[in-house]
């Protein structure tokens, strides 16, 4: 609270009158829309009135960017003055217009009641005749009938407001708040006016592209957070702070501390149509009169890689596995031999000053389905590197590819909502007034609607895809981590029971291998260098 002394250093008061203690209550709200004096023109009339009449001025009570709409008690700095020792500091409260006070008819009939109760007086000094109408029921009355003015002006205001919103909603123009991460605002000259749209940050999308590899390769929602997490990666939240000259911040923590990335923020932002440029509202997609979605800036991911990525972050959820990096060297490769449960590591297991590690049965004793598997891990390893390049070593490297297909029914289902509101607007009578507009708008969606349903589904697939290289020519160079990620893309896995060790799927033929693939679709020019290599090798004849 600010406080002063006497105006202009006048004795307050004549010989033998009492002081007249007078708070300055000052605001102005944020709204471009409303007309009010400043701050500053406020203050000067206030002292002006105050060293004519020789008051003593105790505080100031100045709330900007405060909405007319906020309750006097809930206000900054002028709430502290409404209540216990504040209260006690002051005889009069002056504002230049009434609606400094409140816009809102409610609050400000409040404050009159309150300001009566508590013996004070509130001066306003475009109208003289306020103090004297507090007094009586006839007056009171007058009042709240003043208070209705700057009610309705409020109200007028906010449909403006609204209105306003609602034309920039459908366009593409950013509206304000944190943009998508992988974007950043930017002020264009348009129409002889300033507005503000996003445009992609190139470090950014490099982080996207980064993390949508990550995710295609087999890692966890949680192993990317914890690279961005080691890489320093800033959150989309800290990275708008930075933009402001302010500290990035972790909720909970002091400033100057980060976000930090979660297994959450990950899929969430990986599944978010906001990296395809789409515009969002109350967390859903616009879409536009053609039942379109409404593009607030370019894509980050073309179609295909946008369905592949999908499609990875669907079948990661659906695994419900979650792994913790680098405490399992050959995890999502090792299954169980009698129960196919996946095989769990453990490790830091001592005896006589020796540590061992073992892969045993994830299920037990979880599960009385299996009697348990427990054997030595770097045994498993080392049949790996044998038992698999022995049989599988000749064998073209696949990696699997997402083949994007075509579904339009989530647009197709928003498109029928549309249609179904629209009707029940026009039942209601809202567009008796507009009915071309109606006509047309109807005519778009059912069109749009009509298009979508003669588009046929075709589900997206994964399909292999062919390197050129044999598994012998890759694994030389391949630590264990990049064994197991190859492994897992090339679909292989590892059976390991009490007496038995057992690569699937099973090799078959390289001939019939080779035509699976070609009848796969795999890359022919690959697939031929591949045959080629195999032939000169002797490993593949015309037999």
């Amino acid at each position: 609270m600010e406080t002063e002394g006497t105006a202009r250093g006048r004795t307050p008061g004549g010989e033998g009158q009492p002081v007249r203690r007078v708070l300055f209550a000052e605001r102005i709200s944020d709204d471009k829309n409303e007309k009010s004096d400043s701050i500053e023109s406020q203050d000067e009339k206030l002292r002006q009135r105050a060293e004519t009449e020789g008051v003593t001025v105790v505080g100031t009570a100045v709330d900007l960017s405060v909405s007319g709409d906020v309750d006097p008690f809930h206000r900054k700095s002028l709430g502290p003055w409404l209540v216990n020792e504040g209260l006690s500091k002051w005889d009069e409260l002056w504002v230049s217009t009434q609606d400094r006070l409140s816009r809102d008819d409610i609050h400000f009939m409040a404050f009159v009641f309150w300001a009566i109760e508590h013996s004070k007086k509130v001066i306003v000094l475009d109208d003289p005749e306020f103090t004297r109408q507090m007094e009586t029921p006839e007056g009171r009355l007058i009042l709240h009938a003043k208070g209705l003015g700057p009610a309705n002006e409020l109200r007028r205001i906010k449909v403006r407001t609204r209105d306003s919103h609602e034309r920039r909603r459908f366009t593409a123009r950013w509206t304000g708040g944190i943009p998508p991460f992988g974007y950043v605002p930017v002020q264009r000259y348009v129409d002889g006016k300033t507005a503000t749209y996003l445009e992609q940050d190139p470090d950014m999308v490099k982080v996207l592209h980064f993390m949508r590899e990550q995710i295609l390769d087999g890692q966890s929602f949680f192993a990317v957070a914890k690279a961005l997490n080691e890489k320093g990666e800033h959150t989309a939240r800290d990275r708008a702070r930075i933009r402001k000259g302010k500290p990035v911040h972790r909720r909970g923590a002091e400033e100057g501390v980060p976000e930090q990335w979660s297994e959450t923020t990950v899929k969430s932002l990986l599944s978010d149509p906001a990296l395809l440029g789409q515009k969002k509202h109350k967390g859903e997609v616009l879409y536009d009169s053609q039942g379109k979605p409404v593009m607030v800036a370019e894509p980050i991911f073309a179609d295909d890689e946008w369905q592949a990525l999908q499609a990875a972050v669907e079948a990661r959820t659906q695994t419900k596995v979650r792994r913790v990096n680098g405490t399992s060297p050959l995890y999502g490769v090792v299954y169980c031999g009698e129960c196919q449960s996946k095989a769990a590591h453990k490790g830091n297991i001592r005896s006589n000053g020796v540590e061992y590690r073992y892969y045993v049965c994830g299920a037990w004793p979880k599960e009385d389905r299996c009697r348990g598997v427990s054997i030595r891990a770097e045994e498993v390893e080392g049949w790996v590197e044998i038992y698999f390049l022995d049989r599988y070593g000749n064998r073209p490297v696949t990696e699997r590819v997402w083949v994007p297909g075509t579904d339009h029914s989530k647009e197709l289902g928003d498109v029928k909502s549309r249609i179904a509101r629209l009707r029940r607007d026009s039942v209601a009578g809202l567009w008796d007034d507009a009915q071309e507009e109606f006509r047309n708008l109807m005519h778009s969606l059912m069109a749009r609607r009509d298009e979508l349903a003669a588009e046929p589904v075709i589900e997206g697939r994964w399909q292999e895809k062919l390197t050129g290289q044999t598994f012998q020519e890759l694994w030389a160079g391949l630590d264990l981590e990049g064994k197991r990620q190859q492994l897992i893309k090339s679909g292989y896995r590892v059976e390991v029971g009490r007496k038995s060790f057992k690569v699937t799927p099973e090799p078959v033929p390289l001939a019939e291998d080779l035509e699976r693939l070609r009848s796969e679709g795999a890359d022919a020019e690959a697939l031929a260098e591949v045959t080629e290599a195999l032939r000169q090798s002797g490993l593949l004849t015309e037999e």
